[in-house]
């Protein structure tokens, strides 16, 4: 059973047994020709079953949810914000922190839901009921009350999540993440230029824990921070964004990021060549044991690419590995036998179904002579 129907379903437990609901949620996607997902069909044979409303885990929430009802604690209250419309109006809004065992969410009050923050009728500790709206926020997902939404106190223990997050447990769209993080990778810092005319600073960092690895964007001062391979980091409340394939932690003025005398674990997870499957981010290490030549096209930009292959063997196959643009450049001072270690390529079908690894800007490609 899907994590969001069994969610669905405990609320109606007493009831029915897992096998007929699910069958029952089955039924209903199929009467309606696949129009709803399963988390909305549980939801239609829970209220089928008496059920006045179906609440959702803060943790279950994601932008394309859409109507929501939960419950949550107040962790924290914002300022009321003012900001011109563009019919020369003047909006307001505020947001509130609410969090329950699995997770926490931001929801956005406009206009004249603010009173209640300057009223003070809402505080932090309270318990409240929330009727709104999923989506995408500008730090993870967001709800908003609507026309149709509300918000009351209700009379609950709620225990938000204190534990910090393992990597493997973050999901996309997730605001207010908080975990430690051994430094993988410390990336570089790149200057930008900002609409302003400003200059700006990004940085991206490869983190990693026993359960996996996640990459961490620092923006300006937070980017400029001395970070060596090794250190720990902790993050404190970021927001997870899935970006080309994989997910990444955002920061900004509202993040907290700091190294910790805390010792996180971390060691890379290498496939066998065998093991490989097309769609894979797979890291491999081996023996070069083919060196092709390289070859120059032209990018749907223009500009002038390099692209060269090279073969990796270990102890269950060889496999083909596209090296792009810099990477390229390795072959000038390498040879066949020198270890390789490839972390974080693409496993693909290549020319004639034949399975090769890409190596993206991403990859991270070490050689050694042998020895």
């Amino acid at each position: 059973m899907d994590e969001q129907v069994e969610e669905i379903y405990r609320q109606v437990a007493d009831q029915i047994t897992p096998e007929d609901f699910q069958a029952r949620v089955d039924e209903k996607v199929a009467l309606m020709a696949g129009l709803c997902d399963g988390r909305t069909a549980a939801m239609l044979v829970a209220r089928d079953l008496g059920a006045s409303e179906v609440l959702t885990k803060i943790g279950s929430i994601r932008p394309e949810t859409g109507n929501v009802i939960f419950t949550g604690r107040v962790l924290a209250v914002s300022e009321i914000r003012e900001f011109p419309r563009s019919d020369g109006s003047m909006g307001r809004v505020a947001n509130l922190t609410l969090a329950d065992e699995t997770g926490s969410v931001r929801v956005a009050l406009w206009d004249e839901t603010v009173e209640l923050v300057r009223s003070g009728d809402l505080k932090e500790g309270q318990c409240l009921k929330v009727r709104g709206l999923a989506k995408e926020g500008y730090t993870g997902t967001e709800v908003t009350l609507g026309r149709s939404g509300g918000i009351e106190e209700v009379e609950l223990d709620i225990s938000p999540r204190t534990a910090l997050y393992k990597i493997a447990e973050i999901k996309s769209d997730m605001s207010d993440v908080s975990f430690l993080g051994a430094v993988v990778d410390p990336g570089e810092i790149r200057q930008f230029l900002r609409k302003d005319g400003g200059q700006g600073q990004v940085r991206s960092v490869l983190l990693g824990d026993e359960t996996g690895k996640i990459r961490l964007t620092l923006w300006d001062s937070q980017a400029a921070m001395p970070l060596e391979k090794g250190e720990t980091i902790e993050v404190m409340n970021g927001s997870s964004r899935e970006r080309y394939g994989s997910l990444e932690i955002q920061t900004g003025s509202y993040s907290t990021i700091k190294k910790s005398s805390k010792k996180v674990s971390f060691s890379e997870k290498m496939t066998r060549v065998a093991d490989l499957k097309p769609g894979m981010l797979c890291s491999i290490c081996g023996f070069v044991t083919g060196l092709g030549e390289v070859r120059e096209f032209q990018r749907d930009d223009g500009k002038t690419g390099r692209v060269a292959n090279i073969y990796i063997s270990d102890e269950t196959g060889r496999i083909k590995v596209a090296l792009w643009a810099e990477h390229v450049d390795l072959l000038s001072t390498l040879d066949l036998g020198y270890k390789a270690e490839i972390i974080d390529a693409l496993a693909k079908s290549g020319w004639n179904e034949e399975l090769e690894l890409s190596c993206g800007w991403r990859t991270r490609i070490t050689f050694a002579p042998p020895g």
